[in-house]
């Protein structure tokens, strides 16, 4: 008994930090300019194409819980455009941009183009988010250890990946997503 609690505070501790760190790269890279603009304006994180392509080859294969418990496989949305949203309900920019990818959710659904929300958070945080706050798109829950699997390896949040049905990343964005662009790049794949 003293054990399985030892372990599950040393879990909950590591989980925290993690989290905590996540939050610390975000504000710390919203805060520092680069060439007079602030580097959550940046487009990416500044990754290679082999680098990005290995980013979305690793969600491709992860099956996460969505906020029922039920294992859902990335893969099942394979032939589909697919954005993928890593956020938390306690990071504000991932919160701003949430109304707007629903919004792009139902515009584009017809169209073949699915939202996936990677919450690297609690599932009790994040069921009352939607509680007050719908979201028209899955919502799965991650632990902060999937976040900096090989080949993922999360900066800050929010993350965003666009992946076309080919399996090839189309955009990518580390902080706040624009919505007129990422509406611009989704118009352009459901126009393929």
């Amino acid at each position: 008994m003293k054990q399985a609690l030892g372990l599950a505070v040393t879990a909950g501790v590591a989980t925290l930090a993690t989290i905590g760190w996540l939050g610390y790269r975000l504000i710390e890279q919203n805060r520092l300019p680069v060439n007079g603009t602030p580097s959550g304006l940046i487009s990416s994180q500044q990754l290679s194409p082999a680098q990005e392509q290995a980013q979305a080859d690793a969600v491709m294969g992860l099956t996460l819980p969505d906020l029922d418990g039920r294992p859902q496989a990335m893969a099942q949305w394979r032939d589909k455009i697919l954005v993928v949203n890593y956020w938390a309900s306690w990071c504000a920019p991932c919160v701003e941009e949430i109304p707007a990818f629903s919004r792009l959710q139902r515009q584009y659904a017809a169209q073949g183009v699915q939202f996936v929300g990677i919450g690297i958070d609690t599932v009790e945080n994040m069921q009352a988010f939607v509680r007050t706050t719908p979201v028209a798109y899955p919502l799965l829950f991650a632990d902060p250890a999937t976040s900096q699997m090989p080949g993922l390896q999360i900066k800050g949040l929010p993350y965003t990946l666009v992946i076309g049905p080919d399996g090839r990343v189309q955009g990518s964005r580390l902080g706040r997503f624009d919505e007129s662009r990422l509406n611009s790049i989704l118009q352009r794949l459901a126009s393929r």
